[in-house]
C-alpha cells in the first residue's frame, strides 16, 4: 500500500467515524425529547383527567342545576306574591269594614238630619197655619171699617163734604153711618207677629187692603168733622198702590176713583186668599213676585206714612 492509499483510507475512515457519531448523537437527543415529552404527558395526565371528569360532571349536572334554580326563583317569587295578595285582602278587608262603619255612621247623620229637618218642616209647617190663622183675623177684624167703605161707596165725597161743613144734621147722618165702627178697635198686631211665617206677597197684599181700608175710614172722620170738601189724603198715593196691587183695576180707578173701593177690597181679598194657598202648596216664590210684592209694600207705606202725618196734625 502507497502512502496516498493510505491517507485516502484514513480520510474515509474519519468520514465515517464522524457520521455514525452524527447518527448516534440524533439519535440520542431524539430519545432524550421522546422521554422528556412523555415525562411532561405522564405528569399533566392526571390533571386533564380530573378537568374533564369535571367539565363532564358539569355538562351532565347543567339541567339539574338549572331546573332547581328555577324552581328557587320560581318558589321565592310565589311566596313574595302570596305575601303581596294577603297583604292586599287584608287591606281590601280592613277597608270594607271601615266603609260598613262610615255606611252607618252616614245613614245615623243622615237619618238624624232627615228626623230634624222633617220635625223643622213640620213645625214651620204648623207656625205658617197658625200664622194664616193670625192674618185672617186681622182682616176680619176689618170688618166695620169695610162696612163703612161700602157705605160711603153710595155718596159722592165732594156734595158730602160740603153739606156736612154747614149742616150739622149732615154730620150727624155721616157720623151715625160709622156707629159699628171703632178706631181703636182696628188692630193688626195679631198679623205683624204672623208676617215672619207669610211669603213676600201674602204680606204685601195684606198690607195694601190694610192701606185702601185705613184710608177710606180717614175720608168718614174728615166728613164727620165738617172740614169741607178738603180732602187731606193723598189719593194719587191711593190710587198708585192700588194698580200696582191690581195692575188689571187701573182703568176702573181713573174712572171712578175711591167711589168703586168696596169692589177693590173684594178683589184684594181674593188676591190674598190665592196668595195664601201657593204660599200652603210650597210653590217656589220666583223674582218677579218679590220684586212685586216690594213695590206693592213700597206704595203700602207711602199711604200709611201720609195718614199718620195726618194724624199727627
Amino acid at each position: 500500500m502507497t502512502g496516498g492509499q493510505g491517507s485516502k483510507l484514513g480520510v474515509l475512515h474519519y468520514l465515517h467515524c464522524s457520521t455514525t457519531l452524527n447518527f448516534i448523537t440524533k439519535f440520542a437527543c431524539k430519545n432524550i425529547e421522546i422521554g422528556i415529552a412523555h415525562m411532561e404527558f405522564v405528569d399533566i395526565y392526571p390533571s386533564l383527567t380530573i378537568t374533564g371528569m369535571f367539565a363532564g360532571a358539569l355538562w351532565l349536572c347543567k339541567d339539574v342545576i338549572s331546573t332547581r334554580l328555577k324552581k328557587s326563583v320560581e318558589y321565592e317569587f310565589n311566596k313574595k306574591i302570596e305575601t303581596v295578595r294577603s297583604q292586599i285582602r287584608d287591606s281590601e278587608e280592613r277597608l270594607k269594614a271601615e266603609i260598613r262603619i262610615k255606611e252607618v255612621e252616614i245613614a245615623a247623620l243622615r237619618s238624624g238630619a232627615l228626623s230634624a229637618l222633617a220635625s223643622r218642616q213640620i213645625a214651620l209647617d204648623k207656625r205658617r197655619l197658625e200664622a194664616v190663622d193670625q192674618l185672617w183675623e186681622s182682616v176680619t177684624a176689618l170688618a166695620p171699617a169695610r162696612g163703612l167703605v161700602g157705605l160711603l161707596s153710595t155718596i159722592s165725597f165732594e156734595k158730602a163734604a160740603n153739606e156736612t161743613e154747614r149742616d150739622p144734621k149732615a154730620k150727624e147722618a155721616i157720623a151715625m153711618m160709622g156707629n159699628t165702627f171703632d178706631l181703636s178697635k182696628l188692630n193688626s198686631s195679631g198679623a205683624s207677629k204672623a208676617r215672619p211665617f207669610l211669603t213676600p206677597m201674602v204680606w204685601a197684599t195684606y198690607s195694601a187692603l190694610l192701606a185702601v181700608v185705613t184710608h177710606s175710614t180717614m175720608l168718614w172722620f174728615m166728613l164727620k168733622s165738617g172740614h169741607g170738601n178738603k180732602d187731606f189724603t193723598d189719593n194719587e198715593a191711593v190710587f198708585k198702590l192700588i194698580k200696582v196691587a191690581l195692575p188689571h183695576y187701573s182703568n176702573y180707578i181713573d174712572e171712578f176713583g175711591s167711589s168703586v173701593y168696596h169692589y177693590v177690597l173684594q178683589a184684594l181679598d181674593d188676591q190674598l186668599l190665592l196668595e195664601i194657598q201657593i204660599m200652603l202648596s210650597g210653590e217656589e216664590i220666583d223674582r218677579a213676585s218679590i220684586d212685586r210684592a216690594a213695590e206693592i209694600l213700597k206704595q203700602s207705606n207711602i199711604v200709611s206714612s201720609k195718614i199718620t202725618d195726618i194724624n199727627a196734625g
